[in-house]
């Protein structure tokens, strides 16, 4: 095997020497696939990737999930979504502009959130950029235990209209989004998702909630409910130890486990300083809780 993995922390493992233009040989999967379990964010270093080329990685980890907005999908790969502030020569936009820029896990809106999503760095910006994760599975084992207990067994409601949602704001760098977000409104049923979740795998309990999609908890009353989101949220950002920051480099791809960290986008760059990522993300599973 001819590539090294360096373990930056609990959280996160380096990959050197990889190739991922090309199918990887089973025992490579294995090896990777279990240094996932342990570190759900992994960075595949120096990666030189077409559209075409990231699709074929990641679909070695499952099939990839449909994406709804196909004006920025990439014709090289309908599952690749752009991402970027790039923009044409009519000043259309060529990208999603405002992806990640609130704390989330991928796809929580859906019954089955993807499970995996890869992110390719085709150009980065000359400053800001970042991507922020945090560990919520260290949120959830330090997790006070009058919390653990009010919130174990109990689901919350999850929505993708940021207009439903006081706790985030509609992008005015995206052309038409208060737009797309109203006609989401009426057109995406609210989805419930445990508070806790279990991984499938690992069987570690993880909090599955975040400000960006959790507008609510199912069956109980906005007047408790709202205080106690609010609690949780506080909660998940008070220690730093939980969070890492990932600084792009050219040919990054990253990839993370969406069902124990939130991420958010960091921003910090304006147009025509560009950044340009590729995104895949695999198929999941219905999220569920099991208690320990």
């Amino acid at each position: 095997m001819g590539f090294v993995v360096n373990k930056l922390s609990n959280t996160v493992a380096e990959v050197v020497g990889l190739d991922g233009s090309k199918p990887m040989a089973p025992e490579d999967i294995a090896r990777l696939k279990a240094t996932f379990l342990s570190h759900p964010i992994m960075c595949l270093r120096d990666q030189k990737l077409t559209p075409a080329q990231q699709g074929a990685f990641a679909r070695q980890w499952g099939p990839l999930e449909g994406q709804d907005r196909s004006a920025f999908c990439h014709p090289e790969d309908k599952d690749i979504l752009i991402l970027s502030n790039d923009r044409r020569p009519d000043g259309s936009q060529v990208g999603i502009v405002d992806a990640g820029d609130f704390w989330h896990s991928d796809s929580s809106h859906l019954a089955e959130p993807c499970r995996i999503t890869t992110l390719h760095a085709v150009r980065n910006p000359a400053r800001g950029g970042d991507t922020y994760f945090l560990d919520m599975r260290a949120v959830y084992d330090a997790l006070p235990e009058h919390l653990k207990k009010r919130v174990a067994g109990r689901d919350a409601i999850h929505h993708v209209a940021k207009t439903l949602n006081p706790r985030v704001a509609v992008s005015t760098e995206r052309a038409g989004a208060v737009e797309y977000y109203k006609q989401r409104e009426k057109e995406t049923k609210p989805v419930t998702q445990p508070i806790v979740r279990t991984h499938p795998e690992t069987g570690r309990q993880a909090l599955y909630i975040s400000p960006r999609f959790t507008i609510a908890i199912d069956g109980m009353d906005d007047a408790e409910a709202q205080p106690l989101l609010d609690e949780l949220f506080r909660f998940m950002f008070s220690n730093p130890a939980w969070q890492y920051t990932h600084k792009w480099r050219d040919g990054d791809l990253v990839m993370w486990d969406n069902a124990c960290l939130n991420h958010m986008a960091g921003g910090g760059y304006e147009y025509p300083d560009v950044r340009w990522m590729h995104r895949a993300t695999v198929v999941g599973d219905r999220p569920y809780y099991r208690a320990a």
